[in-house]
């Protein structure tokens, strides 16, 4: 329970290891079975493929934590915004308004999709081994919104911001039904087995000064408020990708780990590990090149956050011609690094 104990700020031997994205697209046995299953959505709501799929890398490379096999936009998928997968363009939602969401979304609507998951994370508890820690997860209120309407995939985050502040009372509405949605499933995955929960806020660097408080660290926090109301001994990462000197501001004590980017400074390391376990960063390009330049990006993660409490992790998802030797090597190195701290 190397992961656990960290995220407790116990001692360790040497850091954890998991990494985002690795039950994915770099494995074989992950594209065989993803040809097998006929689409991305019979993957996440079949309880025993999501629970295979799960174990596919902790099979392979005995990482540190399985991380539930999902996706973030089960949440709208949920409340009544049809998810539906088109190969070579990935999950998509039904266009909706911001005003036919606050209309008919309801998070009662479809639980029966969201125990999907929760039947994945018993199925994958029963088979894992004690010694490794099951993550779920969840995504930020501020990245979720970005993909419910951006339908069409054009990445126009700025434009999709503007509008939300432009519409501040009905964006507050959405969003506070988001926060409880989320919360909600955060817990149903902890009763069902999960023993830590991340909260990925992919796309926060598009908030810009306050923006990023009042549409991204606030709504967090809000969250984790509640979901340790109910699960006060579960820990919670959050993963705010690429805000650059501002990470420490999501320090808070409902939160238990910060997540961080390769844009990360000293200063901010230093800030985090004085309060709270952090976890990264290592470029998912160093990974996919391997080599002598893999074992020095390695060595300089190690060293860069060796005065902590510390989750060894990529700076984001995996890429998806990484191949195999270089995350076994990876996984060497780390267990043969030994942490003072």
């Amino acid at each position: 329970m190397n992961l656990i104990n960290v995220l407790k700020k116990r001692r360790v031997k040497n850091p954890p290891i998991w990494i985002m994205r690795q039950a994915g697209r770099y494995l074989p046995e992950f594209r065989k079975l993803k040809k097998k299953s006929k689409g991305f959505i019979n993957m996440i709501y079949n309880p025993k493929i999501a629970s295979d799929i799960t174990l596919q890398p902790i099979k392979r490379f005995g990482f540190d934590a399985a991380i539930i096999f999902s996706d973030i936009l089960i949440i709208p998928d949920s409340l009544g915004q049809d998810l539906t997968y088109e190969e070579g363009k990935g999950p998509i939602l039904k266009e909706m308004t911001i005003d036919q969401m606050i209309k008919s979304f309801s998070i009662d609507k479809n639980n029966k999709k969201l125990s999907l998951v929760y039947k994945a994370i018993k199925e994958t508890k029963k088979k894992i081994n004690r010694n490794i820690s099951l993550i779920g997860f969840v995504g930020a209120p501020l990245t979720v919104s970005f993909f419910m309407f951006d339908n069409k995939k054009e990445k126009k985050y700025f434009k999709i911001l503007a509008f939300f502040k432009k519409n501040k009372k009905k964006t507050t509405q959405l969003f506070r039904l988001l926060e409880k949605a989320t919360a909600e499933h955060a817990i149903g995955q902890i009763n069902a087995g999960a023993e830590v929960i991340q909260i990925f806020d992919t796309w926060a660097n598009t908030a810009k000064k306050k923006d990023l408080e009042v549409f991204s660290i606030k709504p967090i926090k809000r969250i984790c408020s509640l979901i340790k109301k109910k699960k006060p001994n579960t820990p919670i990462i959050v993963f705010p990708r690429n805000v650059g000197t501002r990470y420490a501001e999501y320090i808070y004590k409902h939160i238990d780990c910060i997540s961080v980017g390769e844009d990360i400074t000293n200063k901010e390391i230093k800030k985090i590990q004085q309060k709270k376990p952090i976890q990264g960063n290592l470029p998912p390009k160093a990974l996919l090149d391997g080599g002598k330049k893999l074992e020095s990006e390695v060595k300089k993660v190690l060293n860069r956050f060796s005065g902590g409490p510390f989750i060894f992790n990529l700076s984001h998802g995996i890429m998806p011609k990484t191949p195999i030797k270089n995350v076994k090597r990876l996984v060497e190195i780390i267990r043969n690094y030994k942490n003072e701290v």
